[in-house]
């Protein structure tokens, strides 16, 4: 059955007018008439759930919120009004969770402050949402935000403590330590994992310690100071705009293998970790290589070729082993007049046979 579309473009408009003028009755009316002509329209059912809003009917609105966010396929402003009204509806758990949606959506689209904006929502409503502080804290170290990534790196070793992942906590506090070696939080958050309530005992409920037990306590907290020290290696890291550049694929091999490897570091970027990311054998965790990814891409996208490579380079070295990786390096380097560089890197692109062609190509010129 056809659909008539200026029926529908007049019920949205008058619907829009109504809500403006919180005439809240006609445009319940106003948008059920877009919705009679198409009814899988999230914008004729985001102004019904304002609509509904307005007349307190709440659940009504989220209902009609859900809709549109379903029928949206993921944009993020209705999933952030999804939230909004969970919240209201007094569904903190829930209204969490549609928050961090958000907040992927918001990155996805390359928003980051948006992003960070929901997460930070999502985490005051639901304190444990372990993915959200990953979130916050893998942005706040693309930012150079050092002091929001160690908090954020703390908060996930706490609630991995709680879990009662230590040995992941640990490795948290490892990641916070290489951001800011002299922070006194992370030496107490070490303690605490590697100790317990022991570590700080009650005053109240123990005599005073007599000389020689207090030399041995300092002594166990100089070597607590120096084992995190030995951890850590102070990352380069700026405040920068998040942005990733995009070309067109076309025939040439090059460009194509250009615009694989940037979908495929995105793509990096959205992938869950696993036990193998959370920094074996002195590696870097997927959080840290993720931030050092970021940077990359926003100094390549801003023709700094010498710092994108130095910050791909170090998520390399933390473990990152990529194609995708080494071919972008491998390119930069080329742009950079370092051709035996560039080859090393090529040599292990290759192992993704995709990159061949791009190779050749690269040194047939």
């Amino acid at each position: 059955m056809a659909k008539n579309r200026a029926r529908y473009n007049l019920a949205i408009q008058k619907g829009t007018e109504f809500n403006d003028k919180k005439q809240w009755k006609e445009a319940v009316g106003a948008f059920r008439v877009a919705l009679s002509e198409f009814n899988t329209s999230p914008d004729a059912y985001a102004g019904l759930g304002k609509a509904c809003s307005g007349l307190k009917q709440y659940k009504r609105a989220l209902d009609c919120y859900k809709l549109a966010a379903r029928y949206a396929q993921g944009d993020a402003k209705y999933m952030t009004r999804v939230a909004d009204m969970q919240e209201r509806l007094g569904k903190l758990s829930d209204a969490g969770r549609s928050y961090m949606a958000a907040g992927e959506y918001y990155l996805r689209q390359k928003d980051i402050e948006s992003a960070i904006s929901n997460w930070e929502r999502a985490v005051r409503l639901e304190s444990n949402l372990l993915g959200a502080h990953q979130r916050l804290a893998m942005a706040f170290q693309r930012q150079g935000n050092n002091r929001g990534a160690v908090r954020e790196y703390l908060a996930i070793a706490r609630i991995l403590d709680m879990q009662g992942d230590s040995k992941k906590a640990l490795q948290m506090c490892r990641a916070a330590m290489r951001l800011d070696p002299e922070n006194q939080d992370i030496i107490t958050a070490v303690k605490l994992i590697q100790h317990g309530a022991a570590a700080y005992p009650d005053p109240e409920e123990e005599e005073a310690p007599a000389q020689v037990e207090q030399e041995e306590a300092e002594d166990e907290e100089d070597s607590i100071f120096t084992a995190v020290r030995q951890m850590a290696s102070v990352l380069e890291s700026e405040k920068e705009s998040w942005g990733l550049e995009s070309s067109n694929n076309n025939e040439d091999p090059v460009q194509a293998a250009k615009t694989m490897a940037q979908e495929q570091l995105a793509e990096e970027l959205f992938r869950d970790e696993d036990d193998d990311d959370f920094g074996g054998n002195g590696g870097m965790i997927k959080l840290e290589r993720d931030a050092l990814i970021g940077q990359g891409i926003d100094f390549e996208a801003r023709g700094e070729i010498g710092r994108a490579i130095a910050s791909y380079e170090k998520a390399i070295a933390g473990g990152l082993d990529l194609p995708a990786a080494y071919f972008t390096v491998g390119m930069l380097h080329i742009e950079n007049g370092d051709a035996a560089a560039a080859a090393e890197m090529f040599d292990k692109a290759i192992d993704d046979e995709r990159y061949l062609p791009a190779v050749k190509a690269v040194f047939a010129e």
